[in-house]
């Protein structure tokens, strides 16, 4: 994990897909950037896909609990 931005969502009754995508909007509207991967924690994924179109989801156990840590896009 580098750079990036921590978003904490306690909508855990949302599904996964939209809980990734609410932050994801939120990210690029306030940095100008979409990011590319995102980091969460393994249980919030549990009994889901697990898979977004809007970013490259990884499962990380450091990551807390309703959690996403959002990183910036790499510089070319």
């Amino acid at each position: 994990m580098k750079q990036g931005m921590l978003w904490y969502d306690s909508h855990t009754g949302k599904a996964f897909k939209d809980r990734i995508e609410s932050a994801v909007a939120y990210f690029t509207q306030k940095y100008g950037e979409k990011p590319e991967q995102c980091f969460v924690h393994p249980e919030m994924i549990s009994g889901e896909n697990g898979q977004t179109e809007a970013i490259k989801v990884v499962t990380d156990e450091k990551v807390l609990r309703n959690h996403i840590w959002i990183e910036f896009p790499e510089p070319e």
